[in-house]
Formats: structure tokens, C-alpha cells, sequence
């Protein structure tokens, strides 16, 4: 029999690796834990699996709201990357340009050109890529605006994507207002007519009057032009309207032969503006009419003095 069977000591080495094992469990879990402070980011894990889960069920509600909230350097910055792994999203395409559109405002000279351009590549081709619905609105309007801001040789393309937005239900004050301009600038009377004269019902805004004058004056309404403009030249207080309207009305009434009534109101013109070269033009044709040429000439002579690069008056002493 041995008389260590049933010894206190015959277990003792078990015990000893008992503790061991347990001991090394413990180090691999705190040292486990140490490594994962150390070396594993589970901030950027986190971000990567949103990332991951925005690009597979195209979920840009974060875009969206940074361009909600005004943050429209962020809609650039964090949506791009977005764009690179899903070039034709129309969302992310709408959003961005959305976003360089206002970025625009902050800039000048090349750089908000550069700005424009990038708002207009970028929701045109987000217009392509999405069906015509009425959440298009806002992106018809932005790029209008685009156009427009890019100056006269973009105001057909800004009229074209304007009427867009409003046939699409956009409202703004101000879009009557941009779209008859635009019209009007291009000569397009008829049209420049129909949404100044909206826009007049919808406010008293002097720039709209006069705009909406000077459109009836070129497509020969004479009588409509004529009362907007002697409302608008008894009522505004801004000097440069009130020229451009008498200017205008001078050319009604020399158009009209009422050539003292002309005359009389261009002299009201260098009243405010005595080096007004269209004023001394038109009172040189005045004077033509009336059979004074010497008079006609030296008016003509004085608009010259005034821009050198005067056509009227150019064409009419040489």
C-alpha cells in the first residue's frame, strides 16, 4: 500500500497549474485589453461600419442636414469621398452642388466662377441621373441662380432652369423678379412682361417698375410704359432710378414727336446726371427733328466729350 495515496501533497502540483492557468488567462484578457486601448481605434472602427452602411443602403440624411444647418464646406469636404465610391448618386451630386452654389457667396472674382461652375457640373448631372419629381425644385432653382450669377452670357440658361423651379412649385420673392430680367436683358419683351408683372403684384420694389417700364417702352406699350414710369418717377427716392425712368420717358415722348415734352424731360435728366453722354445724345437728336443741326452737332460733340466710345454719337457726326 502507499503510504502517500492519500497524502495532503500527492494534488499539490495540480493546484500549482490550476493557479498558473488561471493566472495567464487573466494577463491575456488585461493584456488583451491594453493592446485594444493601444493599437485599436473603436472610434474609426464605429465610423468605418456607419460609412459602410451609408454606402450600401444610401443613407446621405447627415449630407442633407449639413446642408439644412448652413454647413456647406462640410457637404463638400464629407460628401466627396462618398461620390468617389458612388459617382452617379443623384442625391450626393445635388447636395454637393447645392453646396458650392452657396460657397459662391463668399467668393469673388475666379474663385466664386470656379465655385459656380463646380455647382452647376455637379447638379446637372444630378438632374440627369434623378426622376422629375417636385423635391427637383430646389435644385432647378440653385442652378438658375448659378447661371445667373455668371452674367448676361448665361441669363437664357438661367431663365430656362428659373421656370423650372417655378413650374415645379418653387416659391421665392424675388424669382418673377430674376426671370423678367433675364427676359428683358435678352430682349425677349413679351415674356420679360408677363413676370415683372407678377412680380409688380407681388411687390413695390422700384428695380421692377422700372424694369417692367422699360419692357412695355421696347415692345412699343406705350401708354402702360408711360403711367409706370410717371408713377414710379413721383414716388421713388433713389436719384438713379428716377434718371433711368426720365431717360426713358424722354424716349417715349421723342418717339411720340412730342419733342419740347422730350426735350424738357431730358434737360430733368442732367439735373442729376450733367454728365449723362445718352442724355446729350438724345437732345441732339431732339434738335435734329427740329431742323437745328449746329445745335443737334454740338450736343452730339459734348456726348462724345463725355464716352468717345459714344455709337449713337459716333455714327451720327461721321
Amino acid at each position: 500500500m502507499n503510504m502517500y495515496h492519500y497524502s495532503k501533497y500527492l494534488y499539490k502540483p495540480k493546484k500549482g497549474k490550476k493557479k498558473l492557468l488561471i493566472f495567464l488567462v487573466v494577463l491575456m484578457i488585461i493584456g488583451g485589453g491594453i493592446y485594444s486601448f493601444l493599437f485599436i481605434d473603436i472610434q474609426s472602427l464605429y465610423i468605418k461600419a456607419v460609412n459602410i452602411y451609408r454606402l450600401l443602403f444610401n443613407d446621405y440624411r447627415f449630407i442633407e442636414g449639413y446642408l439644412e444647418d448652413g454647413n456647406y464646406n462640410l457637404v463638400i469636404h464629407e460628401g466627396l469621398p462618398f461620390l468617389e465610391k458612388r459617382p452617379l448618386n443623384d442625391k450626393l451630386l445635388r447636395y454637393i452642388g447645392e453646396a458650392y452654389y452657396f460657397v459662391s457667396d463668399g467668393l469673388s472674382g475666379e474663385e466664386q466662377k470656379k465655385a459656380l461652375f463646380k455647382s452647376i457640373q455637379y447638379i446637372r448631372k444630378g438632374l440627369v441621373l434623378t426622376e422629375l419629381t417636385t423635391a427637383l425644385r430646389n435644385s432647378y432653382y440653385i442652378l438658375g441662380m448659378a447661371y445667373f450669377k455668371l452674367g448676361f452670357d448665361y441669363y437664357e440658361l438661367a431663365a430656362e432652369y428659373l421656370r423650372k423651379a417655378q413650374e415645379n412649385g418653387f416659391k421665392n420673392k424675388n424669382l418673377y423678379r430674376i426671370i423678367g430680367y433675364c427676359y428683358y436683358r435678352l430682349g425677349i419683351y413679351k415674356e420679360a412682361i408677363d413676370f415683372l408683372k407678377v412680380a409688380r403684384k407681388n411687390s413695390s420694389d422700384d428695380l421692377v417698375r422700372l424694369y417692367l417700364a422699360l419692357a412695355l417702352k421696347e415692345n412699343e406699350q406705350y401708354n402702360g410704359a408711360y403711367q409706370e414710369l410717371n408713377s414710379l418717377i413721383s414716388e421713388t427716392a433713389d436719384e438713379s432710378i428716377k434718371k433711368e425712368a426720365l431717360m426713358a420717358l424722354s424716349w417715349i415722348e421723342y418717339d411720340e414727336e412730342r419733342l419740347d415734352e422730350a426735350m424738357s424731360t431730358v434737360e430733368k435728366v442732367l439735373q442729376i446726371d450733367k454728365n449723362n453722354a445718352d442724355a446729350y445724345y438724345l437732345l441732339g437728336n431732339i434738335y435734329e427733328r427740329k431742323g437745328d443741326l449746329i445745335s443737334a452737332r454740338k450736343q452730339w460733340r459734348t456726348a462724345l466729350k463725355i464716352n468717345p466710345k459714344h455709337i449713337g454719337a459716333i455714327d451720327k457726326l461721321y
